[in-house]
């Protein structure tokens, strides 16, 4: 399995492009869609499927540009998919910036316990509300990809609309902190982690 991270979009958003034999996925599009097909095509021409990690628009802003220019197919979490169309929901109503005032439906919804399989690769979906209500994490092989729901020694902002510390606390203890302590977390956010560090030292799950 090949991870390319794809670092530096919107509000340093990562894009992480995700790749075996047969197919990969590519997991959040806050970058350009001409950045990202470019690292996509490092990788063949069997990746045709977008995994949003949850609706704020700092992950899927070249989502519509991604499936327009590649014909990918956009995946979200059932309780995201309004925020796409909601332009106070996924905050881009917030955001000063030229280009969509809003975005495109998605073209198939997730629910906790789906497994996507691309090539020789099954995607896990693991629904960890909190930071929005339809967050979710992919757990693929000894990686989880968590959005902006567990960060290196910090977790999701929960102000949002839709957010919910409670939430947020009960979804990284009961559903991440349960995958293998060697278990690789590649956030939407800053730098990989592991779950047996944030178990042991991330001092906002453990306050």
């Amino acid at each position: 399995m090949f991870i390319d991270c794809l670092s530096g979009g919107l509000v340093n958003s990562n894009v992480y492009v995700v790749a075996g034999n047969g197919g990969g996925v590519i997991i959040d599009c806050g970058c350009p869609a001409e950045k990202i097909l470019e690292a996509v095509k490092k990788h063949g021409d069997n990746i045709r499927d977008v995994i949003l990690s949850h609706g704020h628009f700092d992950h899927v802003y070249y989502a519509d540009s991604i499936r327009e220019l590649a014909g990918m197919k956009i995946h979200i979490h059932k309780h995201d998919a309004d925020f796409l169309t909601d332009s106070f929901k996924n905050g881009l109503m917030f955001y000063h910036r030229r280009g969509a005032n809003n975005f495109k439906p998605a073209d198939n919804l997730l629910n906790d316990e789906d497994i996507l399989k691309f090539g020789e690769l099954e995607f896990r979906i693991l629904h960890t509300p909190g930071h929005t209500p339809g967050s979710i994490s992919i757990a693929v092989g000894n990686c989880v990809f968590t959005g902006d729901t567990l960060f290196h020694s910090s977790i999701g902002r929960t102000d949002f609309p839709g957010g919910s510390k409670k939430d947020i606390v009960n979804s990284i203890k009961n559903k991440l902190f349960t995958l293998p302590d060697n278990t690789v977390v590649y956030p939407g956010h800053g730098e990989p982690t592991k779950i047996g560090y944030e178990k042991r030292n991330n001092p906002f799950v453990n306050e």
